[in-house]
């Protein structure tokens, strides 16, 4: 039969490869007059097309799956992640430190809690189990009682039992679904009658292993399961017939329990730190973004990417990621690689947390560089806006339209804020809101940026309130730029204003009017957008902190290094345009948004080095007293 260029073998939709065949048939004296849709060739014509388009879309799926980008199977995923060495997440247990206190019989001189003893925490009903990773010693107290602090992690521990025969061999696959990794102890025992161990390790280091290396690999198989497999005697040594692997592991039930902070157990117990760091199996989507990140890294910790990559990649309990070198520091500290992280539940990650990730990042790390950890802070922008609607083009209430612009706002906080460098435009914000409903007229917006901090209630301390952005003063003398949130000095309760000239003061409200209680409070550095508030002693305050409102000179504000930014207190007002009437308003908490629900925990006052030792700053903390200035 002579080639025929009517076949198009680019289309394949049902409808065109059917047409393409009766074009193709028609071309052929045989059939140049058939009718094709009132016979049975039609029958034969949809079997052909139904056949050719099941083959090129397996054929498409097929080529999908052989890279990671477009592959949509998980083992697929994992088989193409594995080429570039990428061994995915597993399930991760949650971390508690408890406080512990036993009294034994008798009088014993020492007192060790066994591996694996035993804790339970109930949430929702459900009782999830805690365990001790390794075998922990008390210290004896005077009265008689041992005491001390006792790290736990989430999971029951199991043991699987594999015997080795060349002739049937077996491959050493965990059954169940979420393992942690973490968790697992491999031995080897000489025998059934030989119950000689040998204990292997994970590989940590590629160069060091030769043929007699008691080292065993991970991967994960095509049924989502963990495999431990060994070498061949020639990379890695090869366990011998009759040998028992004893693999001993935890089942983890994710991040289900982070956050549980009541223990209970066979001994006198009290929550110490919260449990976190819990974390589900790495999603696909995951398994994608970090596998060419890891790669790329090849294991080590040179470039701050290197940092974020391989932290990301092993620990599902972080949303977001920031680092940067002590050069970027304000002032520099050379030597150091700051880390920042917000985990997914909560504001911050415990002290208990940031020293297990310290001391994740130890070996690879480059020997001359230290590693902190530092707490995000949170910058806050406190909008207040204004929408003008036509009152003619909508049939909605104007409390309803009010609602549309707080989920419009809660919206853009959701999609364009809440992890580190991202920045807040105003104008973004504007039109969103003015997009919520075709009848709004105009949106006007302004607002000003919030810091918070937790001052020492108990001694006399210097704060300093970072906002890293340029503040507003129009002109020396302008007021009305700084205001403050109630707290009390002298048992006076007083607010914070400026003098338009760069210095703070305090004021109280004395039948309505302000009565100064001091004229030079602080600083302010409009440039820097710093705030100082002197040497003072704060015994007490409204709410769950202080607040300090400044008004920033740009409408656009960029949070810097470990700088979160959210909406809070947002303020929205509806104006019908036709007589400029207010027809509703709703102001501060009524706007839910993840700046209004956020517990405070950031911001503290935390004594700095490199200031005068009363001073504190509401940069957050870090697991090290070795910083050497004011700014993170």
């Amino acid at each position: 039969m002579p080639a025929n260029n009517v076949i198009r073998v680019s289309d394949i939709n049902f409808d065109q490869i059917k047409t393409n065949l009766k074009s193709f048939l028609s071309d052929q004296n045989e059939f140049s007059d058939y009718d094709f849709d009132s016979s049975t060739m039609s029958i034969l014509l949809d079997l052909l097309s139904y056949n050719t388009y099941y083959n090129a879309f397996y054929l498409n799926m097929v080529g999908n799956e052989m890279f990671l980008d477009s592959a949509q199977l998980r083992n697929s995923v994992v088989s193409r992640a594995k080429q570039l060495n990428y061994v995915p997440r597993s399930a991760r247990g949650a971390k508690a430190v408890l406080n512990v206190s036993v009294d034994p019989a008798g009088s014993p001189s020492f007192y060790t809690i066994a591996a694996n003893t035993k804790f339970t925490t109930s949430i929702d009903g459900v009782n999830y189990t805690f365990v001790t990773p390794e075998a922990t010693s008390l210290t004896l107290q005077s009265n008689g009682t041992f005491t001390g602090t006792l790290n736990i992690t989430q999971g029951e521990p199991l043991q699987q039992r594999f015997t080795v025969s060349s002739s049937t061999p077996t491959r050493y696959i965990l059954p169940n679904p979420n393992v942690d990794t973490t968790s697992l102890t491999v031995r080897t025992q000489e025998s059934s009658s030989n119950t000689t161990l040998t204990t292997w390790s994970t590989v940590s280091d590629f160069s060091s292993v030769n043929s007699v290396s008691t080292v065993y690999f991970l991967q994960e198989n095509e049924d989502s399961k963990f495999e431990v497999y060994f070498g061949d005697n020639v990379y890695g040594k090869k366990p011998k017939n009759g040998n028992i692997v004893i693999i001993d592991y935890r089942v983890a039930d994710g991040s289900v329990v982070n956050g549980a902070n009541t223990f209970s157990g066979s001994f006198s117990v009290t929550s110490n730190t919260a449990a976190s760091g819990g974390a589900e199996l790495e999603s696909i989507s995951s398994i994608k973004y970090n596998a060419p990140f890891k790669f790329q890294a090849q294991d080590r910790l040179v470039t701050s990417n290197d940092y974020k990559n391989i932290i990301l990649s092993e620990n599902g309990d972080i949303q977001a990621i920031s680092v940067w070198g002590g050069e970027e520091n304000n002032p520099p500290v050379y030597g150091k690689v700051y880390i920042s992280v917000k985990p997914k539940v909560g504001s911050v990650i415990s002290s208990s947390r940031k020293q297990t990730l310290k001391t994740s990042l130890k070996t690879r790390n480059v020997v001359s560089i230290d590693v902190d950890f530092v707490d995000a802070t949170y910058l806050y922008v406190n909008p207040k806006i204004n929408v003008r609607y036509n009152p003619q083009l909508t049939s909605l209430s104007a409390s309803e339209l009010n609602t549309k612009i707080q989920n419009a706002i809660s919206s853009f906080e959701s999609n364009n804020l809440g992890v580190f460098s991202n920045k807040f435009y105003s104008s973004v914000l504007s039109d969103s809101v003015k997009k919520a409903d075709t009848s709004f007229v105009t949106s006007d917006l302004s607002f000003t940026i919030e810091k918070r901090f937790v001052p020492i209630t108990t001694s006399t301390n210097t704060y300093e309130l970072e906002y890293n952005n340029v503040l507003s003063n129009p002109h020396s003398g302008h007021l009305g730029n700084v205001s403050s949130s109630k707290f009390v000095v002298d048992g006076n309760e007083v607010y914070i204003d400026e003098d338009g000239k760069g210095t703070l003061r305090i004021y109280s409200i004395v039948n309505n009017e302000r009565v100064y209680r001091d004229s030079n409070f602080g600083k302010i550095d409009y440039s820097k957008g710093i705030l100082t508030i002197y040497n003072t002693l704060i015994t007490s305050y409204s709410g769950t902190s202080i607040s300090v409102f400044v008004t920033p000179e740009n409408k656009n504000i960029f949070g810097v290094r470990n700088q979160i930014i959210l909406v809070s207190g947002s303020s929205v007002t509806t104006v019908d345009n036709s007589t400029g009437v207010v027809t509703s308003a709703a102001g501060g908490s009524e706007v839910v948004t993840q700046g209004t629900t956020t517990t405070i925990l950031t911001d503290n006052a935390v004594p700095t080095f490199g200031l005068s030792s009363s001073t504190v700053v509401a940069t957050g903390t870090t697991t090290s007293t070795s910083i050497s200035g004011s700014d993170y």
